[in-house]
């Protein structure tokens, strides 16, 4: 009984070994790489997209705005394993979320018809066009990416005075581009 007792810890402290270089592996190869399948489980997948919302524009005192946008959702891997001490080898510890990958800023504008001060307020609105799995330190899709500032199509090239009878508000856009992971 005691024999077998052996072997079964054998065998368990084996399988963790063997998970533990197979972790060293991926992360060695690529630190910050997106990690869509694990050894352990080789019938689960990652998977992250931006699926369709109604998102409500606001602000006090004026008429919110329903406009199209997108949110993501997915599941991606994070994986933590035990570590010694002292230690003998780097943290095995990944974390992936399902964030965007690219954006887009508009500017939304709002009527607020009770207020003296501003019968308009625009807000800046950031609009999701694809997600992917991600770095969970990644603090914002800003950070490193190229930043493209440019007019939406019948944009004005000046500015020009506010009209009462114009219904149709040139927004301006702030592209996002997420840097490559690797």
């Amino acid at each position: 009984m005691a024999n077998d007792s052996a072997v079964k810890t054998g065998l368990a402290m084996w399988l963790c070994v063997l998970f533990a270089c197979l972790l060293l592996e991926f992360c060695g190869a690529a630190p910050h790489a997106h990690i869509n399948r694990l050894a352990l489980y080789p019938d689960k997948s990652a998977w992250c997209e931006a699926k369709d919302i109604t998102q409500i524009v606001g602000h006090t005192g004026c008429t919110p705005r329903s406009i199209q946008n997108r949110a993501c959702l997915g599941q991606c891997f994070s994986y933590s394993v035990p570590n010694t001490f002292p230690q003998s080898t780097e943290s095995l510890v990944h974390c992936d979320s399902c964030m965007p990958a690219q954006t887009q800023w508009e500017v939304v504008t709002l009527d607020c018809a009770g207020s003296d001060e501003a019968p308009r307020v625009d807000k800046l609105v950031e609009r999701i066009l694809h997600c992917s799995c991600q770095s969970c330190s990644k603090e914002s899709s800003q950070e490193g990416a190229l930043l493209q500032l440019y007019p939406s199509e019948g944009a004005l090239e000046t500015p020009s005075q506010p009209d009462a009878a114009h219904t149709q508000h040139a927004h301006a856009h702030l592209d996002v581009q997420a840097p490559e992971a690797g």
